[in-house]
């Protein structure tokens, strides 16, 4: 069966193929109606315009698109910045370029139509998303076009979507943290819970509370708090928790990464409290200023090389059509004990 073209989905349609490629571009001064209407031809029809006529003679771009989903500042960010450097790196391992987008969020109607443009044009043959909630309707819509989407920390149980090929942080680092603090006699132990729209941060709360009930540890209210996963967050939940109850405190912190560890840092030196001497504090992540906190930050680390090199290498054997391609993967984590956890008596 030959492609489609604009004209054909235009009749279709029943509309011009001015307002075809007004729809396709993201313009404004589409009616709602119509515009729902190509776009369930388009959908039904799995069309996508072509942009070169290297394109149009059925040959790869060799190229990936790269979605950083996020405030640009954190894109700077030491670790974010390592993200970018290792699927860069990954993709050129396997001859590809990347194409790279920093987007602040994907519920402007802009920004979706830019994303949605550079797949729907053929600009690359993927996409790479950081950053994105683990219920995005875009991905579903791309997905939903055939689409082929590389999704880091995104996760749906006993889902299996042709083209959907995802990493993940093991489940299971908040109960090691649990398991660590409890080895140095600790049992008064508070969380800052991350971002409950990112997988991860919902697969390491449960994961703390699994480490609880393994041990019989009280799991106090007052002890836990929503920090999400920059450290401005972490500091505002510690600070908030912290000064309620500075006559109940814990003897350890669990934060749900090394970003809001830092924040937790803070709060602590505006509080008087010492750190490990009064409350022990362990992240995860590995992010390399952990390194040079006072005191070093203990954290549950993760090879992000591995994890982007991973998802690139099955995101491109995906398009190369190879048998077997793993869809999900999750990735395990590494105890790095530094000075911010010491042990106490039970």
């Amino acid at each position: 069966m030959s492609k489609l073209n604009s004209n054909d989905i235009a009749h279709l349609a029943g509309v011009s193929r001015s307002t075809v490629s007004r729809v396709i571009n993201g313009y404004a001064n589409v009616p709602e109606e119509t515009r729902e209407r190509v776009m369930k031809v388009i959908h039904e029809n799995h069309y996508y315009p072509l942009i070169s006529g290297r394109l149009l003679s059925g040959k790869s771009t060799k190229t990936l698109g790269l979605f950083w989903i996020g405030q640009p500042q954190l894109a700077s960010d030491s670790l974010v910045s390592n993200y970018f450097m290792h699927i860069i790196d990954a993709a050129a391992q396997r001859g590809y370029l990347v194409l790279s987008s920093v987007i602040d969020n994907l519920t402007d109607k802009a920004n979706v139509n830019h994303v949605r443009r550079i797949f729907m044009e053929g600009r690359i043959d993927a996409g790479i998303f950081v950053g994105e909630n683990n219920n995005e309707p875009l991905v579903e819509e791309l997905s939903s076009l055939g689409m082929t989407l590389g999704l880091f920390d995104y996760y749906h149980e006993n889902e299996d979507v042709p083209g959907r090929i995802t990493v993940n942080f093991e489940r299971d680092s908040g109960e090691k943290a649990i398991d660590y603090l409890y080895s140095l006699g600790h049992r008064r132990i508070a969380l800052i819970d991350g971002d409950f729209s990112r997988i991860s941060c919902v697969h390491r709360h449960e994961s703390y509370m699994r480490g609880f009930m393994k041990h019989n540890l009280p799991v106090q209210n007052k002890w836990i708090a929503a920090g999400g996963i920059v450290s401005q967050g972490g500091y505002e939940a510690a600070k908030r928790m912290l000064s309620a109850c500075m006559d109940d405190l814990p003897t350890a912190i669990c934060a749900n990464n090394d970003a809001a560890a830092f924040g937790v840092y803070k709060a602590c030196r505006e509080l008087g409290l010492s750190i490990p001497g009064q409350i022990s504090i362990i992240g995860h992540d590995g992010h390399e200023r952990g390194l040079f906190t006072e005191p070093p930050l203990t954290t549950l680390a993760f090879d992000f090389r591995a994890m982007f090199a991973s998802l690139v290498d099955r995101v491109v054997d995906t398009l190369e059509k190879k048998e077997n391609v793993p869809q999900s993967v999750f990735l395990p984590s590494t105890l790095v004990e530094r000075a911010s956890c010491r042990r106490i008596d039970a």
